[in-house]
Parts: structure tokens; sequence; C-alpha cells
């Protein structure tokens, strides 16, 4: 039978022994009755050392005299898992260690001790130190960008948000995470449109769009304009699971913009105001001449001839052409933001050249249009694109003093790479026969307060205004000039394809 005893306390032994944590036993008096191998190198005693002495003078653990879980898991018989204590080692070392702590049962179910198994956590706590000191690192990175950095995972729910984005949206980092972005920094007449669209990215619908601007609402209900640039996050499967923003706050470089163009407008219509002021006074003194001979033939009891049909006419003409002219130098003046429609290109054209034809028949220049057909719309503000198209007009008749060609085209343009992609586009041509642009100056051309005139004639906002209208519409503008022979310049703007929005994604 002792044999058999033997045997038993043998392969109880070295299965304590194959076990990673360390594991010892007491019996009722708290003294130690076993200590496994992984016991002795967490604390550097060997088991002859430990035996039958109390497990407190062993371990010097931080809860030995206080509250001790061996006592209190054999006064209860209820185990205690997972407690963290600090305990000294043979070398006086202090130890963390993780340990749970069960009654020891007799065959009878008597609880005659006690079973400690701990696991040495100073590797998972310099683990952990490492972790918190490279996530600490991190975003101290992410604190000194000087733009919004911004997580949301697949539900809409901010996971990650930086020092420079809690300042714009004026909240604390922790009344942010956590939160849904779109009940939080949306403005509510776009909440619902691009809660559907992000829900379209996350379901792999619809491609995230990289770059684009939109209107966010802070804690005081301010609303801010944040040109944003995106990346969907993916899980090692591949599958959507959130995205990673950074937004820069442009809020005042567009009222900045926005001054410029109402600023290059007003210089853009004192241009045309004495050559639209002749071109009405024309048929108003027509009409003038007209109205003094009908007045004559109404005294003489003359006025029912064909030939006073004719005078009418020719006035109600004469008249509506001064109405139309009017009207549009009135629109064209009006401060209005660029509302984004879909636009005909070829009526923006019509409109610009009214307020300038008058202009440019004075300087001697012949103008040549051709307008292509079936074009397609384009999403455009129809005010700005005019704006536009009437500067380069503008330009172009101060480039031939003495005369010369104007040609203003439009035609459809396939695949023209306009950023990262190609797109489908309205293509508009101005071209001149004048003196052309050097070389070394077509790259300043839209480069602010850069100009060729003449001191007085133009400070050099015209070209880079009209060149930040391009870019706020997705399209680009490009130049070709050669010196004394002319220059062509040639806007791009993208195909509409049906869909109106305001890029509704975050």
């Amino acid at each position: 039978m002792r044999t058999d005893d033997n045997l038993t306390r043998e392969f109880l032994k070295n299965l304590l022994d194959s076990l990673e944590g360390g594991v010892l036993a007491v019996d009722r008096a708290m003294r130690i009755t076993a200590f496994n191998r992984a016991a002795e190198e967490i604390t550097g005693l060997n088991r002859e050392e430990v035996l039958n002495k109390e497990c407190r003078q062993v371990l010097k653990g931080e809860l030995c005299e206080d509250e001790c879980p061996v006592k209190k898991a054999m006064e209860t018989g209820e185990p205690v898992y997972s407690y963290e204590i600090m305990i000294t080692n043979k070398g006086g070392k202090k130890i963390p260690v993780n340990v749970s702590t069960s009654a020891l049962r007799s065959s009878s179910d008597e609880i005659i001790g006690a079973v400690e198994s701990f696991r040495d956590l100073t590797k998972h706590k310099g683990l952990w130190a490492k972790l918190r000191e490279e996530r600490n690192r991190a975003q101290q990175y992410l604190n000194i960008a000087g733009v919004i950095i911004m997580a949301i995972n697949e539900q809409g729910f901010i996971t990650l948000m930086n020092k420079r984005g809690c300042e714009v949206l004026g909240y604390r980092e922790e009344e942010i995470i956590g939160k849904n972005w779109f009940d939080l920094g949306v403005p509510e007449k776009a909440r619902e449109k691009r809660k559907a669209t992000f829900r379209r990215v996350m379901a792999g619908e619809e491609k995230e769009e990289e770059d684009y601007e939109n209107t966010i609402v802070t804690k005081t209900g301010e609303e801010r304009i944040i040109a944003w640039h995106n990346t969907t996050l993916l899980d090692e499967r591949g599958l959507i699971i959130g995205t990673l923003s950074s937004g820069e706050d442009i809020t005042k470089r567009k009222e900045t913009e926005v001054e410029l163009i109402r600023a290059e407008k007003l210089t853009s219509l004192g241009q045309l105001a004495a050559s639209v002021a002749h071109e009405v006074n024309n048929p108003l003194a027509g009409i003038l001449v007209y109205t003094t001979l009908l007045l004559k033939k109404y005294q003489a009891k003359k006025l029912q001839t064909e030939e006073t049909a004719i005078q009418l006419s020719k006035m109600k003409k004469e008249l509506e052409r001064t109405s139309r002219i009017i009207r549009n130098l009135l629109d064209f003046s009006r401060q209005s933001d660029a509302d984004m429609k879909p636009t005909e290109i070829n009526k923006v054209v019509e409109a610009a050249l009214l307020l300038v034809r008058h202009q440019i028949s004075l300087e001697n220049i012949k103008l040549e249009m051709k307008l292509g057909e079936g074009l397609p719309l384009v999403l455009a503000g129809f005010d700005q694109i005019q704006q536009v198209l009437i500067n380069l007009i503008l330009n172009a008749t101060q480039a031939m003093p003495e005369g010369g060609k104007l040609s203003v085209a439009t035609s459809a343009a396939k695949n023209i790479r306009i950023g990262e992609s190609l797109k489908n586009t309205v293509r508009i041509d101005v071209t001149d026969t004048g003196v052309g642009i050097p070389k070394e100056n077509l790259g300043k051309l839209f480069t602010p307060f850069f100009t060729t005139k003449e001191k007085g004639k133009g400070v050099g906002l015209g070209l880079p205004v009209v060149h930040g209208i391009m870019e706020r519409h997705k399209g680009k503008i490009e130049v070709a000039s050669e010196v004394n022979r002319g220059t062509t310049f040639t806007i791009y703007l993208e195909a509409w394809d049906g869909k109106e929005g305001d890029h509704p994604r975050r």
C-alpha cells in the first residue's frame, strides 16, 4: 500500500512541476505542504527551504497580515480568483504576481487546507508598460498634428479623436469617444443623407471618396467647413470595420476666397460698366427717336399706319435687348453663394458673352462662337463659371490691343485626367490671337499678385480666383501660349452623372 502512496505522490509531484505557474499548498495551520518547480523559480527558494513553514514567512505578500485570501478560502470554501499582490523573493526583490486561491478538501469533503496558484507578472507588466508607452507616444503624435484625426467604427461611433479635433468641435475627449459621429458632429439638415451614404460605404455598396469638403457642427451650434481625406479600415479578413479621416478646418480660408471672388467680380464689373452703358445707350437713343416720331403722328392723328407698327416693333426689340443686358449684369453683380446645380454650359457661355460682346466689338475684335451640340450637363454654380468666363474673355481682349480674333468653343471631352481619376467632361476653350505669354511666366499665372499688366490695370488676383473656382468645382484649367501668336485657356468640368449632393460622407 505504501508503494501505491509513493507512486501517487511521485505522480502528483511530476504533475505540479510540469505546470507553468507556481503552485503551493498549505494545511489548516497555514504551513506549506507542497511547492512546485515554477514556485521555486519565481521565489528563488527551493522546496526544502519552505516546507512546513508558514506561507506568510515565505511569500511576504501585501495581504498576508490583513485580508489573507488563503484564510478566506478555507473559512468560506469559496475560491478567490485572479487577484494581484506583490511578493518578496529570496533576494528581497518585489515581484508582481497574479494569484488564484481555492480550498483543498479531503475525500470526505472536509476542508483540510488551501491551494494557491500564482503567475509572475514581471514580463507581463513590462509588456503593458511598453504598450502604454507606445500608445502615449502615438497619442502625442496625433495631438501635435495640426489637423483633425478621427476614426469611426462600422456603426458610426467615434473610436479616436485627437486634440485638434476636440478643439474644433469644442468637446473634451471623454465627451466624444463612444458617441455617434452623425448625431454629434453633422448638421441636422444633412444627418440622414450622410448616415445613409455611410451605411452604403460600410456595406461595400459604394466606394469611400478620399477627398471632399462638407460642413460639421460644433458643441455651440456653430457650423465649420472641413476638408477631409479619408480611408476605409479593414480587418485581417479584408472586411470593412470603419474609417480613418484627417480633416482641416478651412472655414476662414473659404471666407477669404469668397471675399476674393467678390472683389474680382467688382473689378470685372468696373471694366464692363462703361461698355454696357454705351451698349444700353444706343437702343435707348433709338427708342427716344421713335418715341418723338410716334408723338408727332399721334398729334397729327396718323398713328394707325404700317410704318407705326414697324417702329413699335423695333422699339419692343430694343427694349427687350436692353432689359436682357441689364438683367444679366444685375445677376452677375449679385453677391450669391455657389449654388451647385445641373447646368447647361452653353447657356453660361451665352450669358457671359451678352455682357462683354459690345466691349469686344469696341476693341476691333472679331468674335467666333463654336458651341457644341448635345453636351452633357455639369454640376456647377452658374454665377461662378460665368465669372470665370468673363475674366478669361476680358483678359483676352486686353491681350489684343490692336484688335484680333477671339474664339469661344465648347465640346465634350472624355477620359480627361483630373487629380487621380479619368473623367468625362465638358471642355471650354477661350482662344485669342494676342501678344501671348512668355514660357517663363506660364507657371506663375495662377500665383496671387503676379501680373504682367501695366501698373494700375491689375493686381494679379483674377486668374488665382479663376483657379480657385475651378478647384471647388473639381475641375481643372490649362493654358497654352506662344508669344505673338496668341493664347488658349481651356477649362474642364466633370459631366454630371445624375446624382446631386454635397459629398455627404462624414
